[in-house]
């Protein structure tokens, strides 16, 4: 293959060069999508991206290593396969994406011919399918986007250096590649007319793509290939095991951990707690669902797409929908913030039912966005007490203790504390000079305005001492700032010592509101943790919040909060993200049916107002036929001159517009309009069998030093008079 240096196009070096260049980003690109699995591949891919970034910013360092290097890299790598494969299963995606991870490597730091380029864009395209499967991301489609145009080039560069059976193995030269001049050369040699073409290719493959994405049916990837569904970690502060300071750690999270899309923007409650989880046991400074929460016959396990609501008749079942988002890693356990008339999935769900605490919960912690929809959803300030509940009532109106706290409800009263801590709870008890037999609102008052009065707000507690039996006791006696579990973990101590059930309750407080789409969304810094206590005069479990700054002391009382409002570019480029979710990760056949409804519409509307358009103007020219000197018609007249006017104008200006263009692209040479109409009438003239003198000027003109129109005007009149003149003679 020839090497010879033509200024007009690229020659085989750089061809080959740029097609090396084009692997290696497109490998970087692959990695970057694996890098938003959470699969325990993480050091497996940071690898890969340092080995791609190399091979771009030193290609001829990578060109260096020895070819007999990948005579045994292969075996090598089979062997690691073979092994990771053993060693990993059942599970098979991490093993699955740490060899693609190495297979790529291979092929970016190795020689590759035809076979090899065209090996290395399956591999990434399968990065990239298996990556937006899993976390079905916004990202995805950025990423899909720029791997499609990259693929697309790639290709194109592969069909020019294919030579057939005459295609050898190249080795390329890079001991005198710089970017700059590469990048030089490539600039100077694109035809802008290509590039509109390769522009227009690529918004044609993007509407076809969306096109068959609206027609084919949908289909669930993670029921059609089951391995590929994956679970991950939930946050520490959502977990059946809460230390203090897990919840508080969740707040420095400024990420989004819910969307949720409403019915209106009214139908958010003023107090918007987002219930989680309930605590019920508490032990040396760690709350936990109890073991009997956590089997039968508290916990329910189902197989279902719909959960329906046991506490309302069917007549009170009907409400407007909501749909929630939650992203991936943030819990197994749904926010549900009060009573439903039903919560409806996208397929078959494995759900966890814990309707003694109002809790629901999945099998596992999905890795990507998890959207279900609940009908008829509240804002619960009280949650009516189930049928185990009962046992904490007599008939005076108050709460009953025994000795056996190992099973719900009574392990909302247990203190498995040290009979000193049990003193100071009791001390602060008396100390709040409260009457025998008040009831929990009253009681919930006393106790949060003592402790607003005593302690304050801090991410940062103090009051810790070594030595303490009890982490919530020593705070108590020590302290004089904490985070919210401190001050949920006191509240539910004071009351269990006072008789008073309590529990504590995780999950998310606030939110804001984001115009842009009209959508709610809840960050992890709203990650809070608050407290349910039981209410025995009216046999329910009463909200209480004692974390300073959330409101009233009074729990009965309901402050009006003023919602955030999103805004600069954050709301614009978060409400692409809900799109995404309400058009892509929820679209479905009923969607399909919509949009497909809607684009017939459309197009109707539009044809339908298009003639309605042409025949005004129709009527419009034949009144201004007839009588073109009417005062009515003035318009038309002053419209057609205008036009004519602005055309003739460009006309004129047509060189001077092209040479300003050739100016702010620097490549003049290329598009020069003296050499493009020169090159118009050579072809013209060569197919008219024109003088060959006459096709030597044109060419001199063509390819020669830059001439000016004015001095280029004859000879183009001469080639149109001879291709006249040959038409006349010759006319077929």
């Amino acid at each position: 293959m020839s090497t010879a240096y033509n200024p007009a196009r690229l020659n085989a070096e750089e061809l080959h060069q740029v097609k090396q260049l084009m692997g290696a980003l497109m490998a970087l690109l692959s990695f970057w999508s694996l890098a938003s699995l959470d699969v325990g591949s993480a050091p497996f891919i940071l690898i890969g991206m340092v080995v791609a970034i190399t091979a771009l910013v030193f290609p001829g360092g990578c060109a260096r290593i020895a070819p007999k290097t990948w005579k045994y890299a292969v075996p090598c790598i089979l062997l690691f396969i073979t092994v990771d494969f053993t060693l990993s299963l059942p599970e098979f995606v991490p093993p699955l994406v740490r060899t693609v991870v190495l297979l790529i490597i291979y092929r970016v730091l190795a020689p590759r011919n035809q076979r090899e380029d065209l090996q290395m864009i399956l591999i990434c395209l399968f990065c990239l399918v298996i990556s937006g499967a899993l976390t079905v991301s916004l990202l995805f489609a950025v990423q899909i986007l720029l791997f499609t145009s990259l693929a697309m080039a790639l290709l194109f560069i592969i069909c020019l250096l294919d030579r057939g059976k005459d295609s050898k193995a190249y080795v390329i030269q890079w001991a005198d590649f710089r970017w700059s001049k590469l990048v030089k050369r490539v600039w100077r040699v694109i035809d802008l007319r290509v590039g509109l073409l390769s522009v227009l290719l690529f918004g044609l493959v993007v509407g076809i793509s969306s096109l068959l994405f609206v027609l084919i049916p949908r289909f669930d990837l993670n029921q059609a290939i089951p391995f590929l569904e994956m679970s991950t970690q939930a946050r520490s502060g959502f977990n059946d095991e809460v230390s203090l300071g897990d919840v508080s750690e969740i707040q420095q999270d400024e990420s989004v951990a819910l969307r949720i899309d409403l019915p209106s923007r009214e139908a958010l409650d003023g107090e918007m707690y987002w219930r989680m989880l309930v605590l019920d046991e508490y032990r040396n400074g760690r709350f936990r669902a109890s073991e009997s929460l956590r089997t039968r016959p508290f916990r329910e396990f189902a197989e279902k797409r719909s959960l329906e609501s046991k506490r309302r008749s069917g007549a009170e079942r009907a409400g407007a929908l909501w749909t929630i988002y939650m992203e991936g890693g943030v819990s197994r356990y749904l926010p549900i913030p009060g009573d439903y008339a039903a919560v409806r999935f996208e397929k078959f769900q494995s759900v966890e039912l814990i309707d003694a605490v109002h809790v629901v919960g999945l099998d596992s912690v999905d890795q990507s966005v998890f959207s279900y929809q609940v009908e008829g959803l509240s804002f619960n300030r009280r949650f009516v007490a189930s049928e185990a509940d009962q046992l904490l009532l007599v008939e005076d109106g108050e709460t009953v203790a025994n000795d056996d706290f190992s099973s719900y409800p009574m392990t909302t009263l247990e203190l498995a504390i040290e009979a000193n801590s049990i003193a100071v709870l009791r001390a602060i008890n008396e100390g709040l000079g409260m009457q025998p037999g008040l009831d929990a609102a009253a009681y919930s008052q006393a106790v949060t305005d003592y402790l607003w009065q005593r302690f304050s707000y801090s991410l940062s507690p103090n009051g810790g001492q070594a030595g303490e039996p009890d982490p919530i006791i020593s705070w108590l006696k020590n302290g004089s700032q904490g985070h919210c579990e401190l001050f949920a973990g006191a509240f539910v101590l004071l009351a269990r010592e006072a008789g008073y059930p309590a529990r504590m309750v995780v999950g998310f407080a606030g939110g804001s509101w984001n115009p842009v789409e009209a959508y709610f969304l809840v960050r992890n810094r709203e990650a809070h943790a608050w407290v349910e206590i039981f209410d025995a005069s009216q046999g329910n479990w009463l909200r209480v919040d004692p974390t300073p700054g959330r409101g009233s002391s009074d729990p009965e009382r309901i402050l009006e909060q003023i919602m955030p409002i999103e805004s600069g570019w954050f709301a614009w480029v978060d409400s692409l993200r809900i799109q995404w979710y309400r058009r892509v990760v929820n679209f479905e056949q009923e969607d399909q049916v919509e949009i497909a409804i809607g684009l017939r519409d459309g197009l109707r509307n539009f044809s339908d107002r298009v003639k309605t358009r042409m025949d005004e103007f129709w009527e419009s020219w034949k009144a201004f036929v007839v009588s073109p000197f009417e005062w009515s018609h003035a318009r038309w007249v002053v419209g057609t001159l205008l036009v004519l006017a602005l055309a003739y104008g460009l006309w004129l200006l047509r060189f001077s517009l092209l040479n300003l263009l050739f100016l702010l692209t620097g490549r003049r040479k290329a598009l020069d309009p003296v050499r493009l109409k020169a090159a118009r009438h050579l072809r013209r003239a060569r197919l008219a069998g024109a003088d060959a003198l006459l096709i030597l000027e044109l060419q001199s003109i063509r390819y020669g030093p830059p001439r000016s129109m004015k001095l280029a005007t004859p000879v183009f009149r001469q080639a149109r008079q001879a291709v006249k003149r040959r038409m006349r003679v010759n006319p077929e």
